[in-house]
């Protein structure tokens, strides 16, 4: 495609909407003004047969738009998990397929849910939930610890599943139904996690499953999270972080089109401190390893190739070492 050298164009059907490209060669600018179909991909501008390179910030609502249209198709596709030899493999890199859920947790969860499950831990597993608490799951996907989070409170706890994307609450609710739950407190809800609509001091637990690092505001996100929290109330989250800062035009090309789980993390120290600044105890890191190859290829285009653009072989190797999973508790 060859971008006309004018500084807005009424309609582009490629790239993301709120985002200006330019061309490197020949000058030529590009504004994604208004898509015309909803693409969860966003496929390269290419001028002067080269890609254009992203000279404005997505703004927070086109990555809300990007990662809702990304995971809601993966959600209506019904998800997959890699098989191999007539049975499951572990080179997913992802929780489920990791040993990070017991077989007494796997035994508790339907498949559809297992195979939406894009996480890179086991909150309810460091949690401490106790019978009779309200749990949160911000970013709750196919149901996976939402199902396990409703175990442990039992049928006098509560747990709130909130997601982005619509189709996920609806695999969920079917998730949950496979479950047996029907005498548990579940409400599933599609949300923005920096506005979630709960009560203040409504909730004893907040946790998180490799989704934090796909909110383009982490600082909203967990304010609102130490809003609906009681005093004395906690945090259970896995992430994804980086082990140390990256390359500015290493880290803006990820940002580009927000690309996998690299997009949106942040170095340690500056995510636990993002974490405290919003009145936060002190994060207790409860564990924290780099990825392995099959878990840093399965973050870098989660929630599948299908869904999202894969990054250069050089960007990937500029962080194999570099890109960690990070689970920690933090009170109000």
């Amino acid at each position: 495609m060859s971008a006309m050298p004018i500084k807005e164009r009424e309609t582009v059907s490629v790239g993301t909407e709120g985002s200006s490209y330019s061309c490197g060669v020949c000058g030529a600018e590009v504004k994604i003004v208004r898509k015309p179909v909803q693409d969860p991909k966003c496929p390269t501008l290419l001028c002067c047969g080269k890609p254009m390179t992203l000279t404005r910030p997505l703004t927070i609502e086109a990555i809300d738009e990007v990662v809702a249209g990304r995971y809601g198709s993966f959600a209506a596709s019904g998800g997959f998990r890699e098989e191999c030899c007539g049975g499951r493999t572990d080179d997913s890199g992802y929780a489920v397929d990791l040993g990070l859920y017991g077989e007494a947790d796997l035994g508790l969860v339907p498949e559809l849910a297992l195979d939406l499950s894009r996480g890179c831990g086991n909150p309810t597993s460091f949690a401490e939930l106790q019978p009779g608490e309200t749990v949160v799951d911000f970013g709750c996907g196919g149901g996976v610890d939402v199902i396990l989070a409703a175990h442990k409170v039992g049928t006098e706890g509560r747990v709130i599943g909130l997601d982005f994307a619509p189709e996920m609450i609806e695999r969920a609710g079917q998730s949950i139904a496979k479950a047996g739950l029907q005498d548990h407190q579940i409400d599933l809800a599609v949300a923005n996690l920096t506005s979630t609509g709960l009560p203040d001091a409504s909730v004893d637990v907040v946790i998180s499953n490799c989704v934090m690092n796909l909110c383009p505001d982490k600082e909203a996100v967990y304010q609102e999270a130490f809003r609906i929290l009681r005093a004395g109330g906690r945090l259970a989250i896995s992430d994804i972080i980086f082990t140390e800062s990256i390359e500015p035009d290493l880290q803006a090309r990820f940002q580009a089109n927000w690309t996998g789980c690299m997009a949106g993390a942040m170095p340690e120290h500056e995510y636990l401190e993002l974490v405290h600044h919003t009145g936060f105890t002190v994060p207790d890191v409860v564990a924290c390893h780099l990825l392995s190859p099959e878990a840093l290829d399965a973050m870098a285009s989660c929630p599948g190739p299908q869904f999202t653009e894969v990054p250069a072989v050089a960007d990937m190797a500029a962080i194999a070492d570099k890109l960690a999973s990070v689970k920690f508790t933090a009170n109000k």
